[in-house]
């Protein structure tokens, strides 16, 4: 049998096994933070590794953080602060900071950790109250704007990120060329974007229509010409002033 862990001189209860568990875990081992890491696979109950602790972070997904906290509220001291990193959610039962980040399978150095920028509530409690052993920088919203600061995030993040690893299979697949070779425009986007207010280029800047029309043309029979479409409709009412027949 294992040894049971020290729960009275680890500071956190980490509950999840998930990518964000694994990330966290790691900035807490980096800047030397004591915790515990609770999963459902775990040998120990959640009961024996709460019963002492002031704070559980919760790191599992949406749809389960309401229902565990009711769920298991019971076998936690009474004044123990429950915590989840959800864009999407807010609850009464649980205070909340989501960290403006991607999070990749590959675990990060502790600088980049510390970079990253936090989002709580406002009227609720501030991050560094959450958590004051962490140096990061943090913001608050209204609650009701999270459900449509974490849509912008999903599309900032996750869209682009099909949109370009489609691209790259193309490149490849298609066209015979290596993703290598379209490294240094993905970078030059990126770097536009942190550092031009308008950093929009190509055909639609130069309101050249006509080269629109040739793009919508090649892409007829490629599933791609929807989200092409989808975002011609919202770029000619901003930059063409309704000239794109779509």
């Amino acid at each position: 049998m294992g040894q049971v862990p020290d729960t009275q001189s680890a500071g956190y209860l980490i509950v999840g096994n998930g990518r964000l568990s694994k990330h966290f875990c790691r900035y807490f081992d980096l800047q030397g933070i004591r915790y515990i890491r609770w999963s459902r696979n775990s040998n120990l109950s959640f009961k024996e590794l709460s019963s002492d602790i002031n704070k559980i972070l919760l790191l599992v997904s949406d749809d389960q953080i309401e229902s565990f906290i009711k769920t298991n509220s019971s076998l936690a001291l009474n004044t123990v602060i429950w915590i989840h990193c959800s864009g999407a959610l807010s609850t009464p039962l649980a205070e909340s900071a989501h960290p403006l980040m991607t999070f990749s399978h590959e675990l990060y150095d502790l600088d980049t950790y510390r970079r990253v920028t936090f989002v709580t509530e406002r009227g609720r409690s501030d991050f560094n109250l959450l958590f004051p052993e962490l140096p990061n920088n943090s913001v608050n919203i209204d609650p009701i704007q999270k459900t449509y600061y974490h849509a912008w995030c999903s599309i900032a993040g996750n869209f682009t990120s099909i949109i370009w690893s489609e691209f790259f299979r193309r490149l490849e697949k298609e066209m015979g060329i290596n993703r290598r070779e379209a490294h240094l425009y993905l970078e030059k986007v990126m770097q536009n974007l942190k550092t031009n207010s308008d950093p929009l280029t190509g055909p639609i800047a130069r309101k050249d229509i006509a080269t629109i029309e040739k793009h919508l043309s090649a892409l007829k029979n490629d599933q791609f010409i929807e989200v092409y479409k989808s975002f011609l409709k919202v770029a000619d009412k901003i930059y063409l002033n309704n000239k794109v027949k779509i």
